[in-house]
């Protein structure tokens, strides 16, 4: 975790090097997410695409070096993400601290028990495939400028991302966990992973269909804006 803090401490530090006034904690704590984000996608694309496992299973299956790596410094983003939205003035805290809590719960009990880590890692391949876009609409909304084009192409990309894609993996999800049941029977639901797993998706989803609907309703009222100037 400490590669966090140094990226914090590094790019806080260069900051004072600009003369312009905006929060620079703030700042900070987003070049850390697109950090994490980046290298995500950096290190998953390689590793997930020459694996040949099942999306998900039952039993304990020993985690590729690459993967632990990926998935142990996910989960102590997730820890040091939650610690900075507690102590800056970052606002929807509550959102993004339980969405960090339940991430870092599930990626958690993948390592310690071995199971279902090539979900997870699927999981959070998707899930981040949004971040760059995501923080370059954190630093408009910082320095208070707003790009309607940036924030539809946000849009856009977060409802295939979150409002499609995922869905149909909750739909692979249930195939998965229907199939599972027909061969080890009701034994297969007292399998925490899975629901663990489960619940991770639907509660991330669930929230993310949330946020699509008040960006839509942000874009339309800048639109409704622009059109009566």
């Amino acid at each position: 975790m400490y590669y966090y803090g140094l990226v914090f401490l590094i790019s806080r530090a260069l900051q004072e090097l600009i003369p312009w006034n905006y929060d620079k904690v703030i700042m900070s704590n987003i070049i850390g997410r697109l950090f994490h984000g980046v290298g995500c996608s950096y290190y998953l694309v390689p590793i997930l695409s020459n694996q040949e496992v099942l999306l998900m299973d039952v039993e304990s299956v020993n985690i590729p070096r690459d993967i632990e790596y990926v998935l142990t410094r996910s989960a102590y983003f997730f820890i040091w993400d939650t610690g900075a939205y507690l102590l800056s003035a970052e606002g929807d805290k509550l959102m993004f601290i339980l969405h960090h809590l339940i991430s870092c719960s599930c990626i958690t009990y993948s390592l310690y028990f071995e199971i279902n880590w090539y979900f997870v890692s699927v999981g959070l391949f998707i899930a981040e495939l949004t971040n760059p876009i995501t923080q370059i609409s954190e630093i408009c909304s910082l320095f208070n400028y707003y790009n309607i084009r940036v924030e539809k192409f946000y849009f856009m990309s977060m409802l295939l991302i979150r409002g499609i894609i995922s869905p149909c993996l909750i739909l692979m999800t249930i195939y998965n966990l229907w199939y599972l049941y027909s061969i080890y029977g009701i034994e297969v639901m007292y399998n925490i992973s899975l629901l663990l797993n489960y619940f991770t998706m639907i509660s991330i989803t669930v929230a993310s269909i949330d946020w699509l609907n008040t960006k839509y309703d942000d874009i339309i009222i800048e639109d409704t804006r622009r059109l009566n100037l």
